[in-house]
């Protein structure tokens, strides 16, 4: 990784921060199951409550920084809530206290997103913008698979369960070291950028467990508004947003409460999402522009539609444990590779089929159906689980994918 220019030097407050996420996004899972008795159902619980937690506190701290002009101390809250949050997960002694520290870290630890987002764009030309975030976006990626390797490596050297605890206190010092290193590098920016007038297209999502946008940064909500074209989009990728939901939930308490794999082979497994993840994100963008970006999130979307229902049979079939593990790695690595090209074709659609005056409120809209399909997928994912099990849940994600695809594709453009 070559370090920024001296006037990007900043980005590098965020490395240690998204090492922590590279941690702390898969280890909740594992915490949960392995520490705290829980499985299914508990876990959709933490993930529909940290996603309204995270959604609402986007928009409080991105609109409590607009009013105030400013941009620094918001990201000090976050780094300092998500450290202090970190100690608090550590010590979790239940679910219900382990759901409730969920909510204050996805609130105050939220005053991070909105605000780095929108400083970026203040202290650049409005022709870089693109460039810089993008940038950004993968000094970001590569902090989350330090973070990610790091806790494969401490999982192998150390495999009792109650060691993972332990993870959660590394994950705070690295919180300290993007608080330290924000307080000496961050600037605070002189020029404002209203926020409605940055095209939806500026911005790259990183797929995570919860398909909150890791650049939020508009707020507005209208659908009444938008014509028919973007409607069929947005309310198809509305449902295979929750269709995704119902197989990320649950994937992880599959590996854990299921299979039994170790510490190491799940946080390896989770490593191969984020670097594909990270790889195709570099010439997503370049496919999308060749080939087209409705084509392309169209192939995507069928490959995942695939995939899902394919688990199943792996698991069912395969018996040898090694080649279970192989083939679930090379499953959970296409996947995150895979959302690069619906995440960059959809978002690259909705903004070219937007006239420019209106891409902040429907900007809004995209990310809000993001959001919401986040929050429903969670919601009926520990169900289905709960009443069916995990194979017939990962047929119905495919089967709802389905549906919001025919929907996506009644708009016709390329």
């Amino acid at each position: 990784m070559s370090a920024p220019p001296g006037r990007d030097r900043w980005f590098l407050s965020y490395f240690p921060m998204n090492t922590s996420s590279g941690i702390v996004s898969p280890l909740a899972p594992l915490f949960i199951t392995e520490l705290l008795a829980g499985g299914a159902v508990e876990y959709s619980v933490y993930v529909i409550v940290s996603s309204i937690a995270t959604i609402f506190g986007l928009i409080v701290w991105g609109n409590l920084s607009d009013r105030l002009g400013k941009r620094k101390m918001f990201i000090y809250i976050g780094f300092i809530s998500l450290a202090v949050t970190a100690v608090l997960f550590a010590i979790s002694i239940n679910i219900e206290y382990f759901i409730i520290i969920s909510f204050l870290s996805g609130f105050f630890g939220s005053a991070v997103t909105p605000v780095s987002s929108v400083l970026i764009m203040e202290l650049t030309e409005r022709k870089d913008w693109s460039m810089k975030i993008s940038k950004f976006s993968q000094y970001n990626s590569y902090g989350n698979i330090a973070g990610v390797i790091f806790s494969a490596v401490f999982a192998g050297a150390f495999p009792k369960p109650s060691m993972l605890r332990y993870l959660y206190l590394a994950s705070f010092v690295f919180y300290v070291v993007s608080a330290v290193l924000g307080h000496l590098y961050i600037p605070e920016s002189k020029k404002k950028v209203v926020r409605d007038e940055v095209p939806i297209r500026t911005f790259r999502v990183i797929e995570r467990v919860r398909y909150i946008p890791s650049q939020l940064i508009h707020f507005n909500f209208h659908f009444r508004e938008l014509e028919k074209d973007l409607k069929y989009i947005i309310v198809g990728f509305l449902v295979m947003m929750t269709g995704f939901q119902l197989f990320f939930v649950e994937f992880p308490i599959m590996l854990t409460a299921n299979l039994g794999v170790s510490s190491t082979v799940y946080f390896l497994i989770y490593l191969g999402n984020y670097l594909f993840g990270a790889i195709t994100f570099g010439f997503s963008g370049q496919t999308c522009l060749k080939h087209g970006n409705r084509r392309v999130a169209t192939l995507a979307v069928l490959s995942r539609i695939i995939i899902f229902p394919s688990t199943v049979a792996l698991v069912a079939l395969v018996s040898f444990r090694p080649l279970l593990f192989v083939g679930l790695l090379l499953i959970f690595s296409l996947l995150g590779g895979l959302w690069a090209f619906i995440s960059v074709g959809t978002a690259t659609l909705v903004s070219n089929l937007s006239k420019p005056e209106e891409r902040g409120r429907v900007a809004g809209t995209y990310n809000a159906v993001q959001s919401f399909g986040a929050v429903i997928g969670s919601a009926l994912t520990g169900v289905i689980v709960l009443r069916f099990g995990f194979y017939v849940d990962y047929i119905m994600a495919s089967l709802v994918v389905i549906a919001g695809l025919m929907i996506f594709l009644r708009e016709r453009s390329k």
